[in-house]
């Protein structure tokens, strides 16, 4: 099913599945608890649908994947010689090697050192946005891996290849959630949590538990993610969050992840439970550090804080936030984000030149992380329809929003 309406708008595609599942508009706003007049409105492209929580209940209504209404265009596009594909990261995946193909055929296990280093390059090509790279990276790291896990001896060798193969199945699990690949998400992730447990580390096992709430929000499960939050904390030794950089920054990492699914569940209290818990942790950091790839700190609190407001479709609140975010010195997977979400913020409350304004600036600051994203192609139609800017007309074509 995914990819047949790419090509269209948001609107006609929720169009194209309502009738495809046989029912009328009425019926759809009684499943969504929505007027007809809202089904009409969204479908002929007059309002935005421009929440998770919303898109969910749309998927679900219409019995169909997020993914399939998000419409994702082709992220891994070959270019500059790279050549990654999903295919070739789901075969690194199988544990036959008769599933796996040629990757293992003479393959020798790398020092641990070595892949140590090649474990952290993933991880800075993802952070970086440099999602094309990684894709073809990843094959061969998670073959010399899991090579590394399985010729491992007991003892402190063993320990440290389980920990780098499921480190390694954490940033697939990340780079394949971007890329709307959520089941095959749940493989990266299970391998890694099982890798990350009998390890015995208990940072990477946090590090896994909070790749598995990530996936389950991909997968509109965003009670069980807020559950594997509260319990991943409570499964913790006393103290033990607070007892370094690192573990301060897994932990608040771990509620940042769990308020994104608590708003998804419209509960406001929960939601600002879990980011008070996030701003304990970045309090007691005292700044932004980016310890085990986290990206952790008081500014990452602040972006969250604007998510949930966008998501609670609380657009005063939200452009109350947008301007006093900093995210100088984040990653640029995080700078990017913030400035989509600044952007819809501003789109929101009908300040369209600070809205194309700021979707320029996160288009420019990660062109592949900004094109596959539907909330930033859907705002880029509609800025190009509020506004004579001719910048506003490129920026919607060269993601994709209009032909």
């Amino acid at each position: 099913m995914r990819g047949m309406t790419d090509h269209l708008e948001f609107g006609k595609r929720v169009k194209f599945y309502r009738k495809r599942r046989g029912l009328h508009q009425r019926q759809l706003g009684e499943l969504l608890r929505r007027s007809e007049d809202w089904v009409y409105r969204v479908e002929s492209g007059r309002i935005p649908v421009n929440n998770v929580k919303m898109l969910a209940d749309l998927a679900d209504a219409l019995r169909v994947h997020i993914e399939d209404l998000q419409g994702a265009p082709a992220l891994l596009e070959d270019q500059d010689g790279l050549v990654g594909s999903v295919p070739a990261i789901r075969a690194a995946l199988m544990q036959s090697r008769r599933l796996a193909g040629s990757l293992f055929d003479d393959r020798e296990p790398l020092r641990l050192e070595r892949l140590r280093v090649e474990v952290s390059n993933a991880w800075d090509l993802y952070q970086s946005s440099q999602f094309s790279e990684l894709a073809e990276r990843l094959p061969g790291l998670l073959a010399d891996a899991r090579l590394a896990a399985h010729e491992s001896r007991a003892g402190d060798e063993r320990s440290q290849a389980l920990r780098l193969f499921a480190l390694a199945c954490h940033v697939a699990t990340a780079l394949l959630r971007k890329l709307g690949e959520t089941n095959l998400a749940w493989t990266a992730v299970d391998q890694g949590d099982m890798a990350a447990s009998e390890s015995g580390d208990p940072a990477v096992m946090l590090a896994l538990r909070r790749g598995i709430a990530h996936v389950q929000l991909g997968a509109g499960m965003a009670s069980e993610a807020v559950n594997g939050t509260l319990d991943s904390a409570d499964d913790l030794a006393p103290g033990w969050w607070e007892s370094s950089p690192v573990a301060l920054s897994l932990y608040g990492t771990l509620f940042l992840n769990g308020s994104v699914a608590a708003a998804r569940m419209r509960n406001r209290s929960l939601t600002e439970f879990m980011l008070g818990k996030a701003q304990e942790a970045a309090d007691r950091l005292g700044a932004d550090a980016n310890e085990m790839w986290t990206s952790f700190g008081p500014a990452n609190v602040e972006i969250h804080r604007l998510a949930a407001a966008l998501e609670f479709e609380n657009t005063q609140l939200a452009v109350e936030i947008a301007p006093r975010v900093r995210a100088v010195g984040l990653p640029v997977e995080r700078r990017a984000r913030l400035r989509l979400d600044v952007a819809r913020a501003y789109g929101e409350a009908g300040r369209t030149d600070e809205a194309v304004d700021s979707l320029k600036r996160a288009y420019t600051t990660a062109p592949e992380q900004i094109r596959v994203h539907e909330f930033a192609r859907d705002l880029a139609r509609r800025l190009h329809r509020r506004t004579q800017r001719r910048d506003a007309q490129q920026l919607a074509l060269a993601l994709g929003a209009i032909e």
